[in-house]
């Protein structure tokens, strides 16, 4: 059976440090410490959950709610000064993740020719910058509210995820990262809010193990608590799906308005 070696979870920009150098200072260390803990783990494939912000699923469509990227390499779209890269991907375990999520009801769309934004790029080029581990990117759609997964459907294909890395070939090592969140809202009049509370409360249920807990609320719930862009814990919650009970640790928390955001990550101890 294969071997789930590392479960990490991330916030995924990151700005200028000035005013806030300190704050700062814990975010990069926070993406360097998964990186260290990633090479200690030396997974063969890292399948890495993020929204998407336009360069590859159009505004207006096609929107679904789950897309694999199945291409050989995923570009680096180059966006907010971040370098144009290749990255390998894992033909071979996307295609499988595909057809096990079919086989347990999800509809799943593929691209080829996904071209990574700052949600994939930023944390892998952070925490792994010489981009040595093949990698699934995964999609889940925030930004069409009538087809957004529930935070339910994103944690039970997290446990279809899981499943399909325990019959996975003897000795296959594997690792997860949803990145995304915390609280922030975008293009809206609350736009450089961050809620304190709902992000360390988030973080203590993960940590805790208990993200089925945060798997049943609600698109409105989070929205109301923690904005249009808060919805990418759906991220979180799928590799919550993955570990299940386990808790976890975290890495860092810190506030940081000036960068729109509540910024923060987590690690879960494997095999």
């Amino acid at each position: 059976m294969g071997q789930l070696v590392g479960a990490f979870c991330t916030s995924h920009i990151a700005f200028s440090s000035q005013g806030v150098e300190d704050k700062a200072k814990r975010v990069i260390d926070g993406f360097r410490e998964i990186g260290r803990r990633l090479k200690v783990a030396r997974p063969d494939v890292l399948i890495i959950a993020s929204s998407e912000h336009g360069p590859s699923l159009l505004p207006l469509g096609p929107q679904p709610p789950f897309t694999v990227g199945i291409g050989d390499t995923i570009e680096t779209y180059g966006e907010m000064s971040i370098p144009k890269v290749r990255i390998p991907g894992h033909q071979q375990f996307a295609r499988a993740f595909i057809q096990a999520a079919r086989e347990a009801g999800f509809d799943i769309a593929s691209i080829e020719d996904l071209r990574a934004d700052h949600g994939i790029a930023l944390p892998l080029l952070l925490a792994l910058p010489e981009h040595s581990i093949p990698i699934v990117p995964l999609i889940i759609n925030i930004n069409a509210p009538d087809i957004m997964p529930t935070p339910r459907r994103c944690y039970q294909l997290g446990r279809v995820l899981r499943r399909l890395i325990d019959a996975r070939p003897q000795g296959e090592r594997v690792a997860v990262m949803g990145t995304g969140g915390l609280s922030h809202w975008v293009g809206v009049p609350e736009m450089g809010r961050v809620n304190e509370d709902f992000d360390r409360r988030f973080l203590d249920l993960l940590a805790s193990g208990r993200g089925a807990e945060a798997a049943e609320w609600s698109p409105e719930q989070i929205l109301k608590e923690a904005g249009n862009g808060g919805q990418e814990i759906r991220t979180w919650i799928f590799v919550a799906g993955i570990v299940g009970e386990a808790s976890g640790e975290v890495l860092y928390y810190e506030p940081i308005p000036q960068w729109l955001t509540g910024m923060g990550a987590l690690s879960f101890p494997c095999a």
